[in-house]
């Protein structure tokens, strides 16, 4: 089965992105999102250089430095993540503005993926760092076991 699936390259950028919000320090170094993160190192560089371009990422040298988020996570949109590690989003070559389709103005797909975009870059605009890193999955805790019945009363019953 074939699945619409999400570049790693994205994953890997909004990964990092959520992993530098989390930092209560503010500061991580390449290792420890790579670490933390499951994303191979050599790609975390590459994506880490295309956030750094976009100004999502400021490098801090020194003892004690790595990344940090170059705007508060708030003012920081998937959006801008994916478009800084993409390029524009578009859902259908037809969107892009640039290409011409011989199936236009008849092509009656064109206003299902005109509505899909808008639906989808309304939740990757509206959806901010701040907002994932203060949503995290709590951890379960696991209840204490149940004391062991005694043998005799396991036998009785």
């Amino acid at each position: 089965m074939s699945v619409m699936q999400i570049p790693r390259k994205i994953e890997y950028a909004l990964r990092a992105m959520i992993h530098l919000a989390d930092v209560p320090e503010g500061v991580a170094n390449g290792n420890q999102i790579a670490a933390a993160e499951h994303i191979p190192k050599y790609f975390l560089e590459k994506v880490i250089r295309d956030l750094m371009r976009a100004g999502l990422v400021r490098s801090r040298r020194g003892p004690g430095g790595g990344y940090q988020l170059g705007r508060p996570a708030e003012a920081i949109s998937f959006k801008d993540i994916i478009e800084a590690v993409e390029g524009p989003i578009n859902l259908n070559v037809c969107l892009e503005g640039t290409s011409t389709c011989s199936l236009q103005p008849r092509c009656r797909m064109f206003r299902v993926w005109e509505h899909g975009q808008r639906v989808l870059l309304e939740v990757f605009s509206q959806t901010n760092l701040q907002q994932i890193a203060s949503s995290k999955i709590p951890v379960p805790i696991l209840a204490p076991p149940a004391p062991a019945e005694p043998a005799e009363a396991m036998l009785k019953a």
